[in-house]
């Protein structure tokens, strides 16, 4: 299979609930249309900022139909299919492929601890079973263990696996992936603090949960990259990457519930409820919030 044309800034898309915690189609379908009006590249839904844990398989399908429907093809929409279970995210993929998903990513949810092998063995299984290509998310904070950047690369050999989400604090890890995999395999940083040194070494984009918010500084990066423009782009960086300061207002558990409530700040009419048992920000952690916002020079409605 050839690579797919798969780059730019893709948002990680939260999932909206109603108060009583039940998706809501309406609100997410008019987040897709913001994020598409605002000029993303791509739509990545069921990753970690969705909250994908702590849904069903039934609403995990659910929410693919209504990103896939709404976006109707306008940009690749990645799907995440992560779970403690080869079986179960195999199962998932092919719902997502079902679906119109262009490209499924996972990364392996840990309960006993994990090895290269058991990492190896995930993907390349994922791979083997399903149709469309398969994207490895690398997430050390949250599974306790960082993918190595030679097992990345073995992986890479396979045709089907052709990419890589890093969300790392250590852009070396990243660089060290692009010198070891083809040319062509898609690397993107997860976060923030990676994002000029991943993109000097040949990253395709970015995917952070942040763009939820506005993604048009990041888009902006990536146009005057592509343009040439490199030095201005270096330049224009710290703008596009400041909302990750938002995130540290509460602790990392609480970061669903920092996002939708930066969003509502920003102006946005959606009800900020997270997925029990993710920890809704307190009053203290949403009055830091709208500070934060202000230090940075982001609009904000008080609610």
């Amino acid at each position: 299979m050839s690579r797919i044309k798969i780059q730019g800034v893709i948002p990680a898309m939260v999932t909206l609930f109603d108060e009583e915690q039940r998706l809501d189609e309406t609100a997410m379908r008019e987040h897709v249309e913001f994020l598409l009006d605002r000029g993303v590249h791509g739509i990545f839904c069921l990753g970690s900022m969705g909250e994908f844990a702590y849904l069903s398989e039934e609403e995990r399908n659910k929410t693919v139909k209504i990103v896939v429907e709404q976006v109707a093809g306008r940009v690749p929409v990645i799907v995440g299919t992560s779970h403690f279970s080869t079986r179960v995210s195999i199962r998932l993929s092919h719902e997502a492929e079902k679906l119109g998903a262009d490209a499924v990513m996972s990364v392996l949810v840990p309960y006993f601890p994990l090895t290269e092998e058991m990492v190896y063995n995930y993907y390349k299984k994922l791979a083997e079973e399903v149709n469309i290509p398969v994207f490895i998310y690398n997430f050390p904070m949250v599974t306790r263990f960082d993918i190595s950047p030679e097992t990345i690369a073995k992986l890479a050999e396979i045709d089907n696996v052709v990419g890589l989400k890093d969300t790392v604090i250590d852009a070396n890890h990243t660089k060290r992936v692009l010198e070891l995999a083809p040319k062509d395999f898609i690397v993107m940083p997860g976060s923030e603090l990676t994002l000029q040194a991943s993109l000097e070494a040949g990253a395709k984009g970015a995917i952070f949960g942040t763009s939820n918010i506005e993604p048009k500084p990041l888009c902006e990066v990536f146009k005057l990259y592509n343009s040439g423009n490199v030095e201005k782009a270096k330049a224009y960086i710290p703008e596009a990457t400041k909302l990750l300061e938002l995130l540290l207002v509460a602790p990392m558990e609480c970061g669903p519930s920092l996002i939708k409530n930066a969003m509502m700040l920003y102006g946005r009419k959606i009800c900020t409820v997270v997925r029990s048992p993710l920890p809704q920000i307190n009053a203290e952690q949403l009055e830091k919030l709208k500070l934060t916002m202000e230090k940075l020079g982001l609009p904000h409605k008080e609610q």
